[in-house]
């Protein structure tokens, strides 16, 4: 080979490993730029479902009764358009909300994306009735806590309820006697006593409350954008 053939020769191998080179290059910042993208779309993903999680165990959510303490009623009625207002970064993803193993609401299909778990309470408010004869200084103890009692009076022609006490403080007063129902509010923090002041024969009172019951369970936040 002479020497012109062999320098065409070595132009020709350098001229394809500069293409190899350069191919190979390409290759490296399209995987480079892909993991960059899939960083960044993983931390928002994070992100919102952080945020949205936090926000439904917010003692100011419309979702809760108290701080992670999560209003049944309110996440069953939940809506993903609920899930915007709350979160505006799950605003175009795929999003899940369950709590333990029933999915509450869901949009899209979220199949991978971020998920974030939170342990919580969810509180139902039950119903109890209670029907009672009173008599002057006659009390009454609810043996569960409640936010609010409804005090039903009916009385005979001789007989007048005038002043009905929760825990000593007055709570209902008329000289004239109590009829009909009224909703006392009070705090789920204390045992309620109530105390009637009954003029005459005894009176028959009606009692509705509302104690509230709590479970524990796993509340989990997926976001798949």
């Amino acid at each position: 080979m002479t020497r012109d053939e062999r320098g065409q020769a070595n132009l020709l191998v350098l001229a394809v490993a500069l293409v190899v080179l350069t191919a190979v290059a390409g290759i490296g910042v399209s995987l480079a730029d892909g993991a960059l993208e899939s960083g960044q779309r993983d931390a928002m993903e994070r992100r919102a479902a952080t945020s949205l999680a936090s926000q439904l165990v917010s003692a100011d959510s419309s979702t809760t009764v108290r701080d992670n303490v999560l209003d049944s009623d309110a996440v069953e009625s939940l809506t993903p358009a609920d899930l915007e207002l709350l979160a505006p970064g799950v605003a175009s993803a795929d999003v899940r909300v369950q709590i333990g193993e029933s999915t509450v609401v869901e949009r899209g299909t979220p199949s991978g994306g971020a998920t974030v778990r939170r342990v919580v309470l969810v509180a139902d408010e039950t119903t109890e009735n209670r029907r009672v004869n009173v008599s002057d200084s006659d009390s009454v103890t609810l043996p569960r806590r409640t936010t609010r009692v409804d005090v039903s009076v009916d009385t005979g022609p001789e007989t007048t309820v005038e002043t009905v006490r929760v825990n000593d403080r007055v709570a209902l007063h008329s000289e004239d006697g109590l009829d009909g129902e009224t909703t006392l509010r009070t705090s789920r923090y204390e045992t309620l006593t109530l105390d009637f002041d009954v003029e005459g024969s005894e009176a028959e009172v009606a009692l509705a409350y509302y104690p509230e019951r709590t479970t524990k369970a796993v509340l989990t936040v997926t976001v798949d954008a």
